[in-house]
């Protein structure tokens, strides 16, 4: 009978599936590998063999050449031909003896040749050979297969841009490459008082994307589930079977259960200290599941705690990056800033003002520019005190900030009580008509100017220049052009704007 089992051994040594129309013989090899601990299970023909091997893959097969319907060749042949069944080695034993038969089998993918009849001793040492070759060879080919995770890692760790593009890209590297069917990946909040969920990897199964949405929702405080474990504890941990575990241990059983979930495996991604080598932080938790009830063997482990060490190396570099980053844009802000009104200084006004200028030529837009200083502000600083003209210097550097509306402009400080407004694209038209929101933004204020002469209040004068730059020109026109028409607004009686278009404008 196909899949017979003649023994049943606790631990056997090796699944073999032996193939032979003779009961003599099936009973001889029967006897003689069952006592040396293998499991046995035989097929009569060829047709039952190949439906025996489909239904769950031996360790290795003894083949008998002469059988009627189907002889040993063609079943090498279409064992061979199947990628699902190419590896498994496949030792012919059959009472032909001569050289073409022999070269026939090894031809067509037999990895060894026993005549009949045949002595135990041979038999055995024949097998013992052929299956540790094939040990060695799965061994190799794991070993290549984690090599070359490790190499795809390290290159895919080195080219990601930000922490989440690294661990999406790790998630699916090793679920593909262990087997696992589900992988996800946990991140400590700002406070370290919970891990909130971050990227994910899973194939094409709705179950599992109800699993990944439902994750999406949760946090895990310390104390509670698997991951706090990792966590808490900066080890790695695996449960066989998730479905057997209390909420307390893994709050997601349930949902587990519904997708198939059940072996679960959770690794920490440590930040180690660079002067002493501890571990003092977890920077992530990564958690890995299978269908099936597992248990990881020692060069899995081996596998995720190298790629783990890549990836806690990389999310510290990443994080010093980011930091470094942080801090050089706050420098360069500083840098940029009037530290008074907290608005852009003058460094930042002239390189503005160039850039623009530039751009404003080679796409022939408009380019226009406000300058304005607080009118009689020396005698309101002696009136009443530098520190009040500190104040209401800020005050209406914030006021005419929310009369600049459009990302590309600039409000700077000119300089003393001067503020500057670069307002690329814009017509004088344009300009104007920010110019007068200035003024009556700055008006509802109603700052007190006891000592100005054209109103009670504190006001601004104003100086608008535009036009289309172009090669003869330079950036100082403009500027030039701002101060005299705000010299003329001065001279009108102050607390009003004027506009100055240069020569070249339309």
């Amino acid at each position: 009978m196909m899949n017979q089992r003649f023994a049943s051994n606790p631990n056997p040594k090796a699944n073999v599936l032996v193939v032979d129309d003779t009961p003599v013989n099936l009973l001889l090899l029967n006897q003689i590998l069952c006592r040396n601990n293998y499991k046995i299970r035989v097929a009569p023909n060829g047709k039952m063999a190949l439906k025996s091997v489909l239904a769950n893959p031996p360790d290795l097969i003894l083949l008998d050449i002469k059988m009627p319907d189907m002889d040993g060749y063609e079943v090498c042949q279409k064992l061979k031909s199947d990628p699902r069944t190419e590896e498994i080695p496949i030792i012919f034993i059959s009472a032909l003896d001569g050289a073409i038969d022999k070269v026939t089998a090894f031809n067509l993918g037999g990895v060894d040749y026993i005549t009949k009849p045949f002595e135990p001793v041979e038999v055995l040492a024949r097998i013992e050979h052929q299956l540790r070759l094939r040990e060695l060879m799965v061994e190799l080919k794991s070993k290549n297969a984690q090599l070359q995770l490790l190499l795809t890692t390290t290159q895919s760790i080195s080219e990601a841009v930000d922490i989440d593009s690294a661990l999406s890209i790790i998630l699916e590297k090793v679920c593909l490459t262990l087997g696992w069917d589900f992988g996800e990946a946990w991140m400590p909040d700002e406070s370290a008082t919970k891990l909130v969920y971050g990227q994910a990897w899973y194939g094409n199964d709705t179950k599992l994307a109800e699993f990944h949405d439902y994750s999406k929702t949760q946090d895990i405080f310390q104390g509670r589930g698997f991951a706090a474990q990792i966590w808490q504890e900066q080890d790695l941990k695996w449960i066989a079977d998730a479905s057997q575990e209390e909420s307390e241990m893994f709050s997601r059983a349930d949902m587990a259960a519904t997708a198939g979930l059940k072996g679960m495996l959770g690794i920490p991604i440590l930040l180690q200290d660079s002067t002493t080598g501890d571990h003092s932080e977890v920077l992530a938790v990564l958690v890995f599941f299978q269908k099936n009830e597992m248990e990881p063997d020692r060069r899995s482990l081996e596998l995720l705690q190298a790629v783990a060490s890549q990836l806690g190396s990389m999310i510290q570099r990443k994080k010093t990056e980011a930091a470094l980053k942080k801090a050089n844009l706050e420098l360069e802000r500083l840098a940029n800033l009037d530290s008074l009104t907290q608005v852009a200084n003058r460094r930042r006004f002239d390189e503005y003002l160039d850039c623009e200028w530039n751009r404003a030529q080679r796409e022939k837009h408009p380019l226009s520019l406000i300058l304005f200083d607080l009118d009689y502000f020396k005698s309101y600083n002696d009136y009443y005190g530098h520190q009040a003209g500190d104040r209401c210097l800020q005050q209406v550097a914030q006021s005419a900030g929310s009369a600049v509306t459009h990302k590309t402009d600039l409000l700077a400080r000119y300089g003393g009580e001067e503020f500057v407004i670069i307002l690329p694209n814009t017509q004088g038209s344009g300009a104007l008509k920010v110019a007068e929101t200035i003024r009556d933004r700055l008006k509802q204020l109603q700052i007190p100017h006891l000592d100005s002469q054209v109103s009670p209040w504190v006001t601004v004068s104003l100086g608008i220049a535009t036009t289309i730059p172009t090669d003869s020109e330079r950036p100082e026109l403009l500027i030039a052009a701002a101060d005299a028409a705000l010299y003329e607004a001065k001279s009108e009686g102050r607390d009003r704007a004027i506009l100055k278009a240069l020569p070249l404008d339309p």
